[in-house]
């Protein structure tokens, strides 16, 4: 999704044609962009593990010499073989999660990742990041960055195509994946200490359950208090209804590395409750967002977002600066950063 936001904005420029290089193309964003006339070339096999990925980027540098473009452009983080030629290579670096917090994602991945990293960055002629948290995360981890040119990308957030009407319906919203750096285990404790305490506004949860803890825990807390729908992976219409008719939109991150739902339901004015995480300073701005308390333990967390839940309610008629919200979502418009990564690559590549 981040590479086919851009590539629907630079495939526009005259200037780059773009080759796809892809391991399977049952997709739809590459049926789209085979549509649209884009040559794709596919390795054939899903990769899904670790391990296949050598096969697979041992198959990209065959295509390489085959194609020899002027830049290669990898858009996750890691190319875990050298791959020979005259041509730039770029990468885009979306957190250092498996090296901050290796207890969400295996100890055993954060130093596959850390030594693929390692291992990519000598090959590496252009870095994009998706905020100055990553740039600044990445540099502690890998000082030798600092001399890889480099711009923020972002992510694209595009505007709504279709207008619907915007109400109240009296339900907390979270969306997203199910998963602990989510902090969807916090959420649901804290609802379940807010229904305790007098609270009432139901809770709705949409996303895919990636970690089966976070699913049995969402049934637990259904059985403890009433109130709690969980609806799986929703598609984009329904997502947006959701959106639309929320009262607050609660998402407690432990940690972030961008945080795309927040900017989407700031689309339809609604107040947002966060974690006080300095990710939303910088993506949001100081102010922009509600914040609970992100200090001490977990414990703590549960009752300071348990309170947060509680204060919203006090206060239900409060209103958002629509203003700010505005002045945010532009901030990630397709024209703009399609604009900054268009330039990186002609001041870089020619």
């Amino acid at each position: 999704m981040y590479f086919y936001d851009f590539l629907k904005i630079l495939g526009k420029d005259e200037r780059f044609t773009f080759i796809l290089l892809t391991d399977v193309q049952t997709s739809e964003y590459i049926k789209e962009c085979r549509q649209a006339g884009m040559e794709v070339r596919a390795f054939g096999t899903a990769v899904n593990v670790s391990s296949a990925v050598f096969g697979y980027f041992r198959w990209i540098r065959r295509e390489l010499q085959e194609v020899k473009p002027d830049l290669f452009w990898e858009v996750n983080s890691l190319i875990p073989v050298h791959l020979p030629g005259d041509f730039r290579t770029m990468i885009t670096i979306h957190d250092m999660f498996p090296l901050e917090y290796p207890e969400y994602v295996g100890h055993v991945y954060g130093l596959y990742f850390r030594l693929c990293l390692r291992r990519t960055l000598k090959d590496t002629d252009m870095i994009l990041y998706n905020s100055e948290q990553t740039r600044t995360s990445t540099y502690r981890f890998f000082p030798q960055a600092r001399k890889i040119p480099s711009a923020d990308s972002y992510i694209i957030a595009h505007p709504l195509r279709v207008k619907r009407p915007v109400t109240d319906q009296n339900y907390f919203l979270y969306v997203g994946n199910m998963e602990l750096r989510k902090g969807v285990d916090l959420l649901l404790k804290a609802y379940v200490l807010y229904r305790k305490q007098g609270g009432s506004r139901p809770l709705i949860l949409a996303g895919k359950i990636q970690e089966e803890p976070v699913g049995q825990l969402i049934r637990q807390m259904q059985r403890e208090v009433p109130g709690i729908t969980y609806k799986n992976y929703v598609p984009h219409e329904e997502k947006h209804a959701l959106y639309a008719g929320c009262s607050c939109f609660v998402f407690p991150s432990r940690a972030e590395g961008f945080g795309m739902p927040v900017i989407e339901v700031m689309k339809f004015y609604k107040p947002v409750l966060v974690s006080d995480l300095p990710i939303y300073d910088e993506i949001e701005g100081p102010g922009v967002l509600r914040t609970s308390p992100w200090g001490g333990s977990d414990t703590d967390r549960i009752q300071n977002l348990a309170k947060s839940l509680a204060e919203f309610d006090a206060e239900p008629d409060a209103q958002v600066d629509r203003k700010r919200y505005d002045e945010v979502i532009s901030r990630y418009s397709p024209e703009k950063l399609g604009k900054v990564v268009a330039d990186f690559i002609v001041e870089n590549v020619g």
